[in-house]
């Protein structure tokens, strides 16, 4: 697994999951047709307009329509992680989060918005959300664009779900049991160890 990972200068890299994200896109692009079909199928009846299967077609062009839109941001998104022997880097579409392997407690599986993903817990989370990046600033309440924001999402998560930061599973490329094994190892400094990753 880490061979498969590996970088330069002893930085490994975890990409985010572009083929999930390119399988959703052409499931949602298949039903949008099928929404198509059937406004088509709604108006061009020979007794007039049959509004159930309108409704039913407009319905599914705006919900799939959205879902096509999401699934792109998705794939047009910075999303990946990177590291080495010192510390981790995740980058998301917010923020560009540097934590030092010292500040990483316990690593695990756990549920992350509503699904398996990977979860850290740190020794001190107000050290590591100093060591944020932000790259956007907003002022909506469930964006993280700032120290303090960060802070009181991962005071929040840790209170609520036992944990500080929460990756979801399926964004990056790695299911969360192996992402969990690769930070597991990047923490120890396994996977820096001579011969066993070839350089």
């Amino acid at each position: 697994m880490a061979e498969d990972l590996k970088g330069v200068n002893d930085t490994i890299v975890v990409h985010k999951n572009r083929k999930r994200a390119f399988w959703a896109l052409a499931i949602v692009s298949f039903m949008v047709l099928v929404s198509i079909a059937l406004i088509l199928t709604g108006l061009r009846n020979s007794a007039g307009i049959q509004w159930a299967t309108l409704t039913l077609g407009l319905a599914g062009l705006l919900g799939f329509g959205a879902s096509a839109v999401l699934v792109i941001q998705t794939m047009r998104s910075p999303w990946h992680l990177a590291l080495n022997p010192t510390h981790l880097t995740l980058h998301t579409p917010t923020y560009l989060l540097t934590v030092p392997w010292g500040h990483v407690a316990a690593i695990a599986v756990a549920e992350v918005n509503w699904r398996l993903g990977c979860a850290l817990i740190f020794e001190d989370a107000a050290a590591v959300a100093q060591g944020a990046r932000f790259l956007a600033r907003s002022h909506r309440p469930d964006v993280v664009s700032d120290t303090a924001k960060m802070l009181a999402r991962m005071q929040e998560n840790y209170d609520e779900l036992g944990y500080h930061l929460g990756i979801p599973g399926r964004i990056l490329e790695l299911e969360p049991e192996a992402l969990a094994e690769l930070l597991t190892q990047g923490r120890t400094g396994q996977l820096w160890q001579k011969g066993e990753v070839e350089g």
